[in-house]
Parts: C-alpha cells; sequence; structure tokens
C-alpha cells in the first residue's frame, strides 16, 4: 500500500565545501495515511528542514520524498502547512483570509460556504468572521491559521511549530482544538515541535530526532485512548512515554 508519506536516505547539506553544514540525515520515514506523527527534537536538529523539503519548500541534498506515490519535486498544493507566525494577511478579515486560500488555488469560494463555517465554529471563532487579525489574540489568530491551512480538505497537513509562541493555557486550549479537528478528518499530519508533552499528547507516534546533524534515534508507539484529555495527560503511562524520551535527551546532554 502506498504510503501517506515516505521519506528515503533524504539528506540535507546547506553551503559548499569549507562552509558545508549538515542539517539533516540520512534519515528515512514512512507515514500511513492517516496518522498523526511528530517530528520532535532539539532547536537546529533539523525537523523544520525535514517538514519544508516533505512541502517540497525547499530540495533534499540527497534521498528521495513521495507524497501518495508522487515523488515530491517543487512546491505543493494539495497539502495544508501551518507555521509558527500565523499567515494572515492584515487587510482581510478572518473569512476572508479563509477565503484566500480558495482564491490561491482557483477553487470557487462559494463552493466552501459551509466548510468555512463548520471550521470557524469548530475553532470557536464563528463570533469573529468579520474581524481584522488585529483585532484577535496571539491564541485567535492561530485558530483562524488552522481553518486557513483546512479550508480545502488537504488530506495531509503539515505544521511547523504552530503553538511555540503562545502562553500555556493557550496553548493547551488549541492543542484540543487541532486533536479535535483531525479526530473530525482523520489528515495526515505531521507536527513539528520542541515539546515533549505536546508531541506524546497528540501523536500516533512520535519520531525523536537527535542534536544536529539530525538523525532518527527512537520512534514511539503512543498507545493512548483518544481523545486524550486532561486524565490522559496525568496518567501513569502519560509519564512514562515523556520520561523515555526525556531520557534520550539527557543522553545527548540537551536537558
Amino acid at each position: 500500500m502506498t504510503a501517506a508519506v515516505d521519506i528515503q536516505s533524504v539528506t540535507k547539506v546547506f553551503n559548499e565545501g569549507a562552509a558545508a553544514v549538515a542539517a539533516f540525515g540520512p534519515g528515512d520515514l514512512r507515514v500511513e495515511a492517516g496518522e498523526f506523527v511528530s517530528l520532535l527534537g532539539p532547536s537546529g536538529c533539523g525537523k523544520s528542514t525535514l517538514l519544508l523539503m516533505v512541502a517540497g519548500l525547499l530540495e533534499s541534498s540527497s534521498g528521495a520524498i513521495t507524497v501518495k506515490g508522487r515523488r515530491v519535486s517543487g512546491p505543493r498544493t494539495d497539502i495544508g502547512i501551518m507555521f509558527q507566525d500565523s499567515t494572515l494577511v492584515p487587510w482581510r478579515t478572518v473569512r476572508g483570509n479563509i477565503e484566500l486560500q480558495l482564491e490561491l488555488r482557483n477553487l470557487d469560494v462559494r463552493g466552501y460556504e459551509d466548510r468555512i463555517r463548520s471550521l470557524l465554529q469548530q475553532v470557536n471563532l464563528e463570533d469573529f468572521a468579520a474581524s481584522a487579525p488585529y483585532e484577535l489574540s496571539g491564541g485567535m489568530r492561530q485558530r483562524a491559521a488552522f481553518c486557513q491551512a483546512l479550508v480545502h480538505d488537504p488530506d495531509t497537513l503539515l505544521l511547523d511549530e504552530p503553538l511555540g509562541k503562545l502562553d500555556a493555557m493557550t496553548r493547551e486550549s488549541i492543542r484540543r482544538d487541532l486533536q479535535n479537528l483531525w479526530l473530525d478528518k482523520k489528515q495526515t499530519v505531521l507536527l513539528v515541535t520542541h515539546s515533549i508533552e505536546e508531541a506524546v499528547q497528540l501523536s500516533n507516534r512520535v519520531v525523536v530526532i537527535s542534536p544536529r546533524p539530525g538523525r532518527i534515534e527512537k520512534i514511539l508507539e503512543i498507545d493512548l485512548p483518544w481523545p486524550r484529555d486532561l486524565a490522559t495527560k496525568n496518567s501513569s503511562r502519560f509519564s512514562e512515554y515523556v520520561m523515555e524520551i526525556q531520557l534520550i535527551f539527557q543522553r545527548y546532554g540537551v536537558i
């Protein structure tokens, strides 16, 4: 069966000669359709670099990446992608920003009215559809950015530390939103994060990446019930997963 994302012997080296910097790899990873997989590692380990290569926004130095059986050779428009900083444009409302993603793909906005309304309701932004980005809190802007990434109903979603700049309470609230959005549609999700708890809470599997040059140190299957609420986070099994990952990074001296 064709993998949703298949990463084979991929490396990334920036610059050449004496100035060469090995950022990632070689690495191999197969992600099945409907999986939620987190790429977890310290800053500078190449996890965001790997995500950009999957998106086709950065070319690998060697190896091959395929998405749904097609080799990645340039930017893909059939995926959803979200970064740490929201990509909302200031001159459009929340709804206008979501519609912009459809316009850029030459899709008829009128055919997505129900989809936009549903997404806004799911993330509690239905009362802010006509608001400008500057009128929203940071958490609300990130919720709008989730809608932006999902509006064209992609079956693959790439998230690059989307919660990294939020305060702890807002981050927990949006984790719940993200979990619910995934449980509703079961897209294939690759999440880049440096939060061990976030990776364990949200993922089917956690890919632990070593410090630069990033290598896949271990892949953990996370066997916890869905949905994962506060009781799950307070369970002994959750703590065991967190401790196992912490011990890996402790060996590297990064925690």
